[in-house]
């Protein structure tokens, strides 16, 4: 059994969108570099945003659906002193202005800064907030009124499949974007009974396999 969320500390950014509904029927949480955004190291330069490919058409499905959307990243370039949160904020703004661009829109985004190797007095709370933890996706599936049996990941780390088995989802889609292709074996490794993960080379045939499972359809 999960633990209740907890309030998110000084180290983890959340954010929810003026128009984030209080409850949503179903929830899909998105992986911000390597999924949502292509893989740049320590992703701080406005000039070096870009949509994947797939991504805004993946999250405009989900918006036309009544599912709502997060994007949940693990930030280490803040605690590693490579940029502060003041050019994360601007990348998600320019994020932000992508997606509406393609008729998308996020409801939410959280993200932490923290790394064990980095984060002065790194321990278990830490942890619990950073992915594989699953404290962010709680957090965020409290804010938006959802259920954690309601709820899809997407990711290309095998952190972000951890993270949601960890928080008690259905299930995650493991995308070969980003860091993918290196990561699958150990994201496969995830799957148990009651979670289910599922491989997509691309986010739209991670599409595919939401629509599959129901995700997108309101009688589900």
């Amino acid at each position: 059994m999960t633990a209740p969320p907890a309030k998110p500390p000084a180290g983890v950014r959340l954010a929810l969108a003026p128009t984030a509904p209080a409850r949503a029927r179903a929830a899909l949480l998105i992986d911000r570099d390597g999924t949502l955004v292509h893989e740049r190291n320590y992703l701080h330069r406005l000039s070096e945003v870009r949509l994947q490919a797939g991504a805004a058409t993946l999250v405009r499905t989900a918006n036309a659906a009544g599912v709502a959307v997060a994007a949940v990243s693990n930030q280490s370039g803040i605690d590693r002193g490579l940029f502060g949160w003041d050019a994360y904020d601007a990348v998600e703004a320019e994020i932000d202005r992508r997606l509406r661009a393609r008729g998308a829109r996020l409801d939410a985004c959280i993200a932490n800064g923290y790394h064990p190797d980095h984060t002065r007095g790194w321990g278990a709370r830490q942890a619990h907030w950073r992915k594989p933890g699953p404290g962010m996706l709680l957090v965020i599936l409290d804010r938006l009124g959802v259920e954690p049996r309601r709820a899809w990941m997407v990711g290309d780390m095998a952190s972000d499949v951890a993270a949601a088995r960890a928080a008690g989802l259905a299930g995650a889609v493991h995308v070969e974007t980003g860091h993918g292709r290196a990561q699958r074996e150990a994201a496969l490794t995830e799957e148990s009974r009651g979670f289910r993960v599922l491989g997509a080379r691309s986010i739209g045939e991670a599409q595919a396999l939401l629509a599959a499972e129901g995700l997108f359809s309101r009688r589900s």
